[in-house]
């Protein structure tokens, strides 16, 4: 039985800053939103606690489970905790997604509430990007010690290793993070081919911290080797004019579109067509566009930095390079290799693959069973301090000893944050919190059959399996 499965008539709060269908929404919303609507559709009574927008209706239940909609862009802060003070008491647990500042639910829900705060990705460095002193420093503060201190001991999750990694060491987060990457929904096939010229296309929200105008600037050495290139930019957002303005500067404005926001078809389209995706910013949580590109085939150029050196397997699916690297070298570079019909065909092989190891399905699933672990401490009154174990470990059967009696003792056996993977080579399952000699241990109580043990990679840590080895 799937942890959601668990969640009939249990009921959920979902806070984030947006929702879908508000006009700046983004990556973090596709989030929280594809996650409620699995948990609803598995029968969970879901709010989702959100912003007022203009024109925007208080109240909607469009994807079967409640919006709620109060505050504007900061006042949402204090409207979710008057919501939690009032109704708190209605809820099993709480899933708090920070967008830079998180809302502090432990402060405002009814003592002993679960509360789960999600990370995307740690801003310390964007506050300046967006806010001037004092307000910048007010954000780092809230941000980093704030919240290690409001939400203690626990438990947290990040979209990435990457992630995880920055909240230890610049927010100093002293609980469990679990990881729970962004699914991808697929996209529609490309109605159109690959182009015969070299194109980069790059679909996203056009905001300062994405450093597109680093692309734009690229543009005139790439364009002395590869005249015949095109550069498309879609989406909206407030770096749109300015993104124009200096394409027309640099005298580039034939080669660089900007057609705005884009319908699924379209996207498709512009990342089908394409040689290259590029994402020049300096920090992603995760770099989901990048991801929806793979699902094309398309493959990516990015910084290595938190979050895209997660999302991008270099020389596989892109290329990660120094955040002190001339893009327009690097560009020019990954075009002149697609022009091998053979490495082209083998990196869109590899993107599909990569892609296809995530689903929101899976994101759900793993989120669920964090939850449900956490009600269940709750309900048997084990909550606290915990012990706090970043490694996680793979544990491989090869298909002839992965039968269902194996993987029905295992779920039995094995804690609810655990994930069971079925693939042609056998079964992997990764375990979470704890490394090959707590494993072993483990899998002994369990009693099943030795299994081969090794530390978690990156990729299996993201994927649930040895990916790595065993695709």
């Amino acid at each position: 039985m799937s942890s959601l499965q668990h969640f009939g008539g249990r009921r959920l709060l979902f806070l984030n800053w947006r929702d879908l269908t508000n006009p700046a929404a983004g990556g973090a919303e596709a989030y929280a939103e594809q996650i409620a609507r699995r948990f609803a559709a598995a029968g969970a009574e879901v709010t989702l606690f959100t912003s007022e927008y203009d024109d925007a209706q208080p109240h909607d239940w469009e994807n079967d489970y409640l919006v709620v909609r109060r505050g504007g862009r900061f006042g949402v802060y204090a409207a979710a905790a008057h919501h939690l003070r009032r109704y708190g008491r209605r809820y099993d647990a709480v899933v708090d997604f920070q967008n830079g500042i998180p809302f502090f639910s432990p402060l405002w829900a009814p003592k002993g509430t679960v509360v789960v705060c999600v990370v995307h990705h740690v801003h310390q460095a964007q506050f300046n990007s967006y806010f001037r002193w004092p307000v910048n420093h007010v954000g780092r503060f809230l941000e980093g010690p704030v919240s290690r201190r409001v939400y203690g001991w626990r438990p947290f999750v990040a979209v990435s290793p990457s992630t995880r990694a920055e909240m230890r060491t610049q927010l100093r987060i002293r609980g469990p993070i679990h990881i729970v990457p962004n699914g991808v929904q697929p996209l529609p096939a490309s109605r159109v081919p690959r182009s015969p010229d070299p194109a980069i296309a790059v679909v996203t929200r056009l905001v300062p911290h994405k450093r597109l105008h680093l692309l734009v600037e690229a543009m005139p050495p790439v364009l002395r080797r590869w005249p015949g290139l095109r550069l498309q930019i879609g989406g909206t957002g407030p770096a749109r004019e300015q993104l124009a303005a200096l394409a027309r500067r640099l005298g580039v404005e034939r080669a660089v579109s900007l057609p705005g926001r884009v319908t699924e078809p379209d996207k498709s389209d512009l990342l089908g067509a394409a040689w290259l995706t590029a994402m020049p910013s300096l920090a992603e949580g995760w770099g989901l566009t990048v991801i929806e590109a793979n699902t094309l085939g398309t493959p990516a150029v990015g910084y290595d930095v938190p979050g895209l050196r997660d999302s991008i397997r270099n020389g596989r699916t892109g290329w990660l390079v120094p955040a002190s690297a001339d893009l327009a070298s690097v560009l020019t570079t990954a075009l002149g290799e697609l022009q091998d019909t053979s490495r082209r065909n083998f990196m869109a092989d590899q993107c599909r693959r990569w892609a296809a190891a995530f689903s929101w399905d899976s994101s759900a699933e793993r989120l669920a069973g964090l939850l449900l672990s956490e009600i269940k401490d709750r309900e048997l009154g084990r909550p606290g301090r915990r012990n706090v174990v970043d490694l996680c470990t793979v544990a491989f059967w090869p298909a002839d000893q992965a039968d269902e009696d194996l993987e029905r003792r295992l779920r039995k056996a094995l804690g609810m944050n655990d994930v069971i993977t079925r693939h042609a080579a056998g079964l992997s399952v990764l375990m979470c919190g704890c490394d090959e000699a707590a494993a072993a241990v483990a899998l002994r109580r369990a009693q099943v059959p030795p299994a081969r043990l090794r530390l978690a990679t990156s990729t299996a840590v993201l994927s649930g399996s040895d990916g790595d080895e065993f695709w």
